[in-house]
């Protein structure tokens, strides 16, 4: 019977362990699988087995080949030779865990890293990088142009490498030239010596003529005798001389001489020999009548416009209105030429139609609407203030007041317009204080 049991139990367990899959490649190699320690046991013949017919436990037969379990007749009971197996198998399994949880940091490491990684992108690309401004003169070449296209040094005494050794050479060279001419220098042409032409078009004022050339305005007048009394004679398909410099175009005259032209426009001889647009040679230079001279830095004695000093004709009325002295601006628009030696006044660019309106309460002293030429102003009125200011509006396309009738500050007394010397619609605006005019804009606001 003995026999029979132990050939039953080594039937089974030696078919169990036949049939076992191969064991799994993440179990830890220090513990065999737990199909490979019950085989173990299978094939395990402790001394005891043949003495089964003494009433001892089979379990005794089947112990692992890591742990010899206590018989029977050491006073352990089979209960316990199982509890004991038991936790082996526990232990082992906790310790295949363990070591399997291992992978945890590092994973936990691996997102960390990224996270950082991510962090000082996200920073970076917050950071403005101060600009660097490099210079691409350093970088280049001091090497010349040939004739024949290829590339020669400038500098005495260096040697071309691409010369020298061919696995240098390029296969294409920038800014060489393959056929045709060589490239031609290019030659500096400095400041400009000669007078230029300018045909005034609308909306021309000699103030913005002598901006757009960087001069100054007393220069274009000094260049054009048509305009040099009085810059509003200015008209549309006018041709104005542009000097290059700021001074004074002469014309010689019979007489005139070198030493006396220096002394006139308050030059040296120097300054006018010296001119490479004069041709002149020496200060002993013959002058032929008619000639142009340009006179760097002259000067000439600026006449006021007579039509400037037109005088008030009205009486006062007995309940003439008095001014405040704060004036308000007449109309609306863009200055197109502001206050200087030549335009004591300002110009306001507008269109026509557009009303006028008395700066300070007064009385009308002087209304012109006969659209006439009216030294240069065309319609305009004149109002005295009666505290020695007058002001003055010219170039109106329509005068709604008559001399002797009182007016108040804002009141309409006139339409923006284009008559007498102008060039476009606009206002003509200046303020008198004892007949002399002043600059406007240091009285309004």
């Amino acid at each position: 019977m003995g026999s029979d049991a132990n050939a039953a139990f080594e039937y089974t367990f030696s078919s169990r362990a036949s049939n076992q899959d191969r064991p799994n490649a993440r179990e830890n190699p220090l513990f065999p699988p737990k199909s490979q320690a019950r085989a173990e046991a299978t094939e395990y013949h402790s001394p005891l087995s043949d003495n089964l017919t003494d009433g001892t436990s089979a379990v005794t037969v089947f112990q692992s080949p890591f742990l010899t379990l206590p018989t029977a007749d050491h006073g352990t009971t089979p209960t316990a030779q199982a509890s004991v197996f038991t936790a082996f198998q526990k232990l082992q399994g906790n310790i295949q865990h363990s070591l399997a949880d291992q992978v945890t940091p590092l994973r936990l490491a691996g997102h960390l890293s990224v996270l950082a990684v991510a962090s000082v992108i996200l920073i970076m690309s917050q950071v403005k990088m101060p600009a660097l401004n490099i210079s691409m003169n350093a970088f280049k070449s001091t090497q010349a142009i040939s004739e024949t296209g290829q590339r020669t040094t400038a500098k005495a005494g260096v040697v071309n490498p691409s010369e020298e050794d061919p696995s240098l050479q390029r296969s294409v060279i920038a800014n060489t030239v393959t056929s045709g001419s060589p490239p031609q220098a290019a030659v500096a042409t400095g400041p400009r010596q000669d007078i230029q032409q300018y045909t005034v078009h609308s909306g021309d004022t000699v103030l913005a003529i002598a901006a757009q050339y960087g001069l100054n305005p007393e220069t274009i007048l000094w260049a054009n005798s048509a305009i040099e009394q009085d810059p509003d004679k200015l008209s549309i398909g006018d041709q104005l001389n542009i000097l290059p410099v700021n001074g004074v175009l002469h014309v010689v005259k019979p007489g005139d001489t070198l030493l006396s032209l220096a002394d006139k426009y308050k030059v040296s001889l120097s300054d006018i020999t010296g001119y490479k647009g004069n041709n002149l040679d020496s200060t002993a230079a013959a002058l032929s009548v008619g000639e142009q001279l340009i006179i760097p830095g002259g000067t000439k004695v600026f006449v006021q416009p007579q039509y400037a000093n037109v005088a008030t004709t009205s009486d006062a009325p007995d309940n003439a209105s008095k001014g405040a002295g704060s004036f308000s601006w007449p109309t609306s628009g863009e200055i197109s030429q502001k206050y200087w030696a030549g335009h004591p006044a300002v110009d306001i660019s507008s269109w026509t139609g557009n009303p006028v309106k008395a700066a300070d309460s007064g009385y009308v002293a002087l209304a012109s609407s006969g659209g006439s030429w009216n030294t240069g102003y065309g319609n305009y009125i004149i109002i005295d203030h009666g505290n020695g200011f007058t002001t003055l509006y010219a170039h109106l396309s329509s005068v709604f007041v008559k001399p002797g009738e009182n007016v108040t500050r804002g009141e309409q007394i006139g339409l923006v317009g284009n008559t007498g010397h102008s060039t476009g619609p606009h206002l003509h605006f200046e303020i008198r204080f004892q007949g002399v005019q002043r600059n406007p804009a240091t009285y309004l606001p």
